[in-house]
């Protein structure tokens, strides 16, 4: 039995608001009710519902000043790396749009994070790569194991800023993973993937671990609209 702590109220009122602005109840542009009627609304005190509105303005949820209403900003064009993994921990459903938006980040970074980790430390991705083959049938273990693929790749491309960007797509990929990796193609298409990137790393092929990487990336995108169709068909 996994024991968790009570979630500390500053943390209850931020992830009860950004449920309801990504609900709809407060629109982009729209602005929040009054301080006292959101106290009472979620039975908290003022100072703690300001420091959970500071860290909302902190990430880009919404714009706060003094005297004036408090403004539900465009999180999506406004906000930090923050507003993903809050998005993924609430109740709220993370939206297509950024999801989609998600892949095609990672269609554009991973190609050089796997190419330079070819470069860079070729013994550890290979390593990582053969606990990989054969890809388990478990959904979730599959894309665990996948992301994992990805982190350390980017950490062995010797540019900390790959990780840090996909650090802030753990809960929303992990999220999304299971779905993706249910259909027994994408299983294959990413198995088919580890095998032909260490056959290029034998090789020394940095470039063709780019393409490669790139070709995959452009896939996985179109699986996960395949995911989505098969699902809307049920």
């Amino acid at each position: 039995m996994n024991w968790k702590p009570p979630e500390r109220p500053t943390d209850f009122a931020e992830r009860r608001l950004i449920e309801a602005i990504l609900q709809g109840t407060y629109p982009v542009d729209s602005n929040l009710p009054p301080e006292r009627e959101l106290c009472e609304m979620l039975g908290l005190t003022r100072p703690t519902l300001r420091e959970a509105l500071q860290r909302m303005r902190r990430d880009g949820w919404v714009e706060v000043h003094q005297g004036k209403p408090t403004r539900v900003q465009n999180y999506l064009e406004e906000g930090n790396l923050n507003v993903l993994n809050a998005i993924a921990n609430t109740n709220a459903s993370v939206s297509m749009h950024v999801i989609e938006s998600l892949l095609q980040v990672r269609l554009l970074l991973a190609p050089a994070y796997f190419s330079a980790a070819c470069r860079q430390d070729p013994a550890r991705l290979i390593a990582l790569l053969h606990t990989l083959i054969p890809v388990s049938q478990n959904a979730f273990e599959v894309g665990k194991m996948d992301w994992e693929l990805h982190k350390t790749a980017a950490l062995l491309s010797n540019n900390p800023v790959f990780l840090l960007i996909l650090n802030g797509f753990d809960q929303v990929y992990l999220q999304m993973a299971e779905r993706y990796f249910e259909q027994a193609i994408a299983r294959q298409a990413s198995e088919d993937f580890y095998r032909d990137i260490l056959k290029f790393i034998g090789k020394n092929s940095a470039q063709d671990v780019f393409n490669r990487t790139q070709r995959m990336m452009k896939d996985s995108i179109t699986y996960w609209k395949q995911s989505l169709s098969k699902e809307e068909e049920k």
